[in-house]
Parts: C-alpha cells; sequence; structure tokens
C-alpha cells in the first residue's frame, strides 16, 4: 500500500493554515491570532516542535477558532469551494482505493472532500468542533502510531511527503518520496 501526507502533497499549501485564514477574514476578532498562528508553521515546517509542544501551542489558538461550530462548518464548505483547485490532480491520479492518507490536518476539514481523494483509509487530526480540544495529533510519530492502532498488519510499500516531519512513516516504509511543488524525489 502507498501512505500519502495530504499538506503539500496532495494540497498545494498547508490546509488548516489556509483554514485558518479563510476564518479570520470572516471574523474580524481573530486577526490578532494569525502572527502567532504564522509563528507555530513556521517551527513546524523546520521540525523543531516536538508533538506535546505542538499540541499545546495549536490548542491556545483552537478555542477561540472553533467557539461557533455552526459557522465552522458553513466555513468548512465554503472554503473547499474555492480551494478545491489547490488539490493536485496528478497526485490524486497516483492514489488507489486501498491506499491511505495519513495527515495533520483535522477531520473536520477534510470529511467534506474525502470522496475526491479516493483513498478509503484516512487517519487524521481529531479537534472537538464543540470545545477546540484536541483530541488527537496526528504528527511527526503519532502518525505511525495511529496507523499501527488502525491497520497492524498492513506494511507501507511507498509513502509521499513533503517534510522530514514525516520521518517516522518514511522508516517504516519501503520506499520514500519526497514532494516539492509537485515534484517527486524518491528519498529511500
Amino acid at each position: 500500500m502507498q501512505v500519502f501526507d495530504f499538506d503539500n502533497t496532495i494540497y498545494r499549501g498547508e490546509s488548516t493554515f489556509d483554514f485558518a485564514v479563510y476564518v479570520i477574514l470572516r471574523r474580524k476578532k481573530l486577526i490578532t491570532k494569525l502572527p502567532g498562528i504564522v509563528k507555530i508553521l513556521w517551527k513546524y515546517k523546520k521540525c523543531k516542535l516536538s508533538v506535546q509542544e505542538f499540541q499545546r501551542e495549536l490548542e491556545k489558538y483552537t478555542e477561540d477558532f472553533l467557539e461557533n461550530s455552526d459557522f465552522i462548518k458553513e466555513c468548512v464548505t465554503a472554503f473547499w469551494q474555492k480551494n478545491l483547485k489547490k488539490l493536485d490532480l496528478e497526485m490524486i491520479k497516483k492514489i488507489k482505493k486501498e491506499d491511505a492518507i495519513v495527515t495533520c490536518s483535522p477531520s473536520f476539514l477534510l470529511d467534506e472532500i474525502k470522496d475526491k481523494l479516493v483513498a478509503k483509509k484516512m487517519i487524521t487530526s481529531e479537534i472537538d468542533l464543540e470545545t477546540g480540544k484536541i483530541h488527537c495529533l496526528n504528527f511527526g510519530k503519532n502518525k505511525v502510531q495511529n496507523f499501527r492502532k488502525k491497520y497492524p498488519k498492513l506494511k507501507i510499500e511507498m509513502v509521499y511527503t513533503d517534510s522530514y516531519n514525516d520521518q517516522a512513516l518514511i522508516d517504516i516504509a519501503k520506499h520514500a518520496t519526497l514532494v516539492k511543488k509537485g515534484k517527486c524525489i524518491q528519498i529511500k
């Protein structure tokens, strides 16, 4: 089986960050949160946060962002109407039904487009829309733990990712491909 990261692999950009900006533009009082979110994203991309640190930093913002779950659900639908074009169709062609998408992006964001992603297996971060509490941050080593918990007997032939934040997944895969701006470079 193949495993695909989502952000900067299937989706051109960081979907959760793009979604946060989308929400901020509709709830101006959240604009003060943007610098902190950018700082967290930078640390994340540079592999400078442990899973615990990343979760702690994110939870500082999730409660404010998710204070109205109906509003968020409406934003998710509108966000994908605008941003579906950011899905990399060439990458999606590589995905088979038996493959998996293993991503840090939250389920509430990806559930809206599951049918477009082909893979029937999806492991995401889990955030309570009512409280903003992060129940599962699917990041770093957690990706492997969550994958093993859900699919203990499946072996990964190939992993596609944009980041060495997924080193734990790379380590258990037979082969690995780094995806940079739609270009695939086999690294293992």
